[in-house]
């Protein structure tokens, strides 16, 4: 399983991944967007507790309930280009399995790291273990009183993240005591939680810092799934509106 660090420094990507179109910049950024896009995103348990491989415990802070990874694997693989994040999400799961029974493995072979998908899937290699390849963090975004689940590799699988960017999902919980998935992204910059205490919510973004300024992309939760609303560029000359890029567009 092919894995890069965390901290990998995202200055590599190219412009078009990025959240505006090379910094390019245009008006018609509110005062609102402003101030929320401002605001100090919350830690984030879920970066903290990578670190290096191993059975994640129910008790770890960031652990992923089986079956909440499975709920995720199934509801995700009908969205648009869902389904292979979701053989994705398979494929990183039955990969770490095989590289832990390292010589024992029926998919042992010259690479151990990265063994073929048709082996993985022939055997059912981590079938039944997806979230041992998540992390989450824990808030409560929809503020029903249940803290919900911000989702992302653990291990950096290649074939999850991408371009040195990471996999993101948001799972909220709904009025049947489960979680309904309400963001994905194959290659998101980074999500961020703050604290609107004005509005009295919390809000969620993606959010990159680079060089030349930072880009915020807000999102707002309509119909229970996240919609991005705004994007603000923050730079040497104050603010600026940039370019919304749709999730899961660089799912190719």
């Amino acid at each position: 399983m092919s894995r890069r660090s965390k901290f990998l420094p995202l200055l590599i990507l190219p412009c078009l991944v990025l959240l505006s179109a090379c910094g390019q910049k245009a008006g018609g950024v509110s005062d609102e967007d402003i101030r929320v896009s401002s605001l100090e995103p919350l830690p984030s348990i879920a970066r903290s507790m990578v670190g290096k491989e191993r059975q994640i415990k129910p008790s770890e802070p960031d652990y992923v309930p089986e079956p909440i990874a499975q709920s995720l694997k199934a509801q995700v693989a009908k969205w648009p280009k869902g389904e292979k994040i979701a053989e994705a999400l398979g494929y990183c799961s039955g990969a770490l399995v095989s590289e832990r029974l390292g010589a024992k493995s029926a998919c042992a072979g010259a690479d151990l790291i990265s063994p073929e998908s048709s082996c993985i899937e022939k055997h059912g290699y981590g079938r039944k273990s997806i979230g041992q390849t998540l992390t989450a963090d824990r808030q409560d975004l929809n503020g029903d009183g249940i803290k919900d689940y911000i989702i992302s590799d653990r291990y950096y699988c290649q074939s999850l993240s991408a371009n040195a960017a990471n996999v993101h999902f948001v799972m909220l919980s709904n009025s049947k005591k489960d979680f309904t998935l309400a963001y994905a992204d194959w290659a998101s910059l980074g999500l961020v939680v703050v604290d609107d205490k004005v509005k009295g919510r919390l809000v969620l973004l993606e959010q990159a810092v680079r060089s030349y300024g930072t880009f915020s992309t807000i999102y707002e939760l309509i119909d229970s799934k996240y919609v991005a609303k705004a994007c603000v560029l923050r730079d040497d000359d104050g603010y600026s509106a940039c370019e919304i890029v749709a999730p899961q567009s660089r799912f190719n």
